[in-house]
Order: structure tokens, then sequence, then C-alpha cells
């Protein structure tokens, strides 16, 4: 009698197919992939075509999406994209769509492992391919809100890659223009390098944006009326940079409010001082700020006024 042993199903003994972009690494690292020219632009094109499909996969909320990042590590400018997080059976993951952080990360490394193939060929690379690739990634790195993949690109863009032989469309360059000076401003707080990022950049790319200045003249004056109307203005590479000033803007607003009124409309206290009456509540202000106002009604009662005692009368006071 023959010993039976079990059999083990067929798909067990194969490996899951490597993700295209994994399988390429950093040339920093000794990985020659990305020293191809060729190899560059399909492995860039697999990126694109990556992307698509992320905004394809999270269109009914692609901000939340673009958001969905750890903040913790996007100041720090050593720090890669982190990775995701484990998911649960209920999220998109099970459906065969990866959470949007897991695919942010996965695209901005890519991103990160083709910059360094082109900067490694750049005696031989095009110039034209080589711009397209960053401001791509800079403007994916923006939504993403992860300063380490923007930050020294813009620079890199506008300093090196973007010359007199190899002059970069005028309305990117302003578009890169604008996202340095307000990165200056909202994010690092550093309103001296953005005006003086402006005044050369006026020199040098005849650059002119009402909408930077407007901003830079909110952010110095306090101004949070100016700042929500600009930034319910702009497009979303531009409210994204704004953001990182959105927290401040929005203790200024809810300071000046507090000692101006004793009581407001909570529609008013909501939209006006967040600049989004969407995706703000009444309950998530009075949490993520900590404040002591009380509702009543559709009233926010700010402060109640003292109560001064009646005047003693006159005859009273001789006896």
């Amino acid at each position: 009698m023959h010993s039976t042993k079990p059999v083990r199903p067929q798909g067990s003994r194969l490996r899951p197919v490597a993700d295209p972009l994994e399988r390429v690494g950093f040339v920093s690292k000794g990985d020659r992939t990305l020293l191809n020219q060729q190899a560059q632009e399909e492995y860039y094109n697999k990126i694109v075509e990556r992307y698509l499909r992320f905004c394809s996969d999270h269109q009914k909320d692609l901000d939340t999406a673009h958001a969905s990042l750890p903040m913790s590590s996007s100041n720090d400018a050593t720090s890669n994209p982190p990775a995701a997080q484990p998911t649960s059976k209920t999220t998109p993951a099970a459906q065969g769509v990866p959470p949007p952080s897991a695919e942010l990360s996965k695209l901005l490394l890519s991103l990160r492992k083709l910059r360094e193939g082109i900067l490694a060929t750049s005696a031989t690379s095009l110039p034209g391919f080589a711009q397209r690739v960053h401001y791509f990634s800079i403007r994916l790195a923006i939504l993403a809100q992860h300063p380490p993949s923007y930050f020294p690109s813009l620079e890199h863009c506008l300093n090196r890659l973007h010359s007199k032989s190899h002059s970069m469309p005028d309305l990117e360059v302003k578009d890169l223009v604008s996202y340095l000076i307000l990165d200056y401003a909202c994010r690092q707080e550093n309103m001296l390098l953005a005006f003086e990022l402006r005044a050369r950049a006026r020199r040098e790319h005849a650059f002119e944006s009402q909408v930077v200045d407007r901003v830079l003249t909110a952010l110095m004056h306090d101004n949070w009326v100016v700042f929500w109307q600009v930034h319910k203005s702009v497009d979303s590479y531009m409210r994204a940079v704004m953001n990182w000033a959105a927290d401040r803007m929005r203790r200024h607003a809810l300071k000046a409010v507090g000692s101006a009124y004793l009581s407001a409309h909570v529609d008013w206290i909501v939209g006006g001082c967040t600049g989004d009456d969407v995706n703000w509540t009444w309950e998530k202000l009075l949490q993520e700020e900590n404040l002591g106002w009380q509702k009543d009604g559709d009233k926010i009662v700010i402060k109640r006024p003292r109560i001064r005692p009646p005047p003693i009368p006159e005859h009273t006071k001789s006896q």
C-alpha cells in the first residue's frame, strides 16, 4: 500500500509577481538599471501610469488620499516617504486597491530613484526629460505634503535644470517659483527669505503673482480674512503649500474673534476662522483648539458680560 502525501496547491509554489516599481533599486546603492536613458523613460511612464490609477481609485476623495501620509517625518529633510501601516480587512486594500499611503509612499520613493538615475547621467541625459520628471515629482510631493521629496527638487530645478540654453516653459517656472516662495513663508515661516526670493525672481524671471503677493501680505499682517479668500481661490497645488500655515492662521482668527465678540453665529465662526465649512464642524474645532466657548443653539457664546451690582441708593450711604 503506497503512502499518500498531502497535495500542496500548485498556486502556493508560485512567488508573487514583483512590483515593477520596486524591482528597480537606487543608483547610490549600486543598482545600474536607471543609468540607461530608455530605462529611465520607461520607468517614468510606469510611475505616471500608477499615479493615474491612484487618482482613479481614490477619485471620490482625492484630497484625503493625497493627505494620507503620516506627518511625523514631513519636515525631516533626510526622510524617505514613511511606509504605510497595516490595514484592516475593511479597507480598500482588501478589495484589491492599495491603501493610499502605501501607494503614495511607493510613488515618491520611485521618483527619488529616478531622480538619482537622471543626476548620475546628467552629462548625457536630455534636459527636457529631466525637467519633466522634476516638475511632475515636485507637484505630486506637494499634494502629498512631503517636503523632503519636493523642496530639494524645487531648488535644483530652478537653479540647475532651468537655464538660458535649456529654459523651461514660463508657466512652469512661475509655478515653481510660487511654490518655493510660499514654502519659505508658510511652512518654514521665514518671511525674510520669501521676500528675498520674490525680489530675485522678479529680476531673473520677470516673476509677478498677485496670489503670492496677497499671501505674503496676509501672513505679515495676520490677515486671516484675506488668507482664507486666497486659499479658496487657488488650485490644489498652491492650496497644499498654503496649508502649512493653516493652523496658525486659524488660531489668529480665533484669537481675534475671541477678543472682539461676546457671541457669534456658529457657521460664521467655523467657516470664517477655518476657511473651510465643509471639513470642519463646531465639535471638531472645539476639540482641536480646546476652546472654552459654549454653544447655545446656533450661537456660540464666547464670553458672558459681567453683571454689575445695582448702585447703592444715596440715602442709604448716609446712614
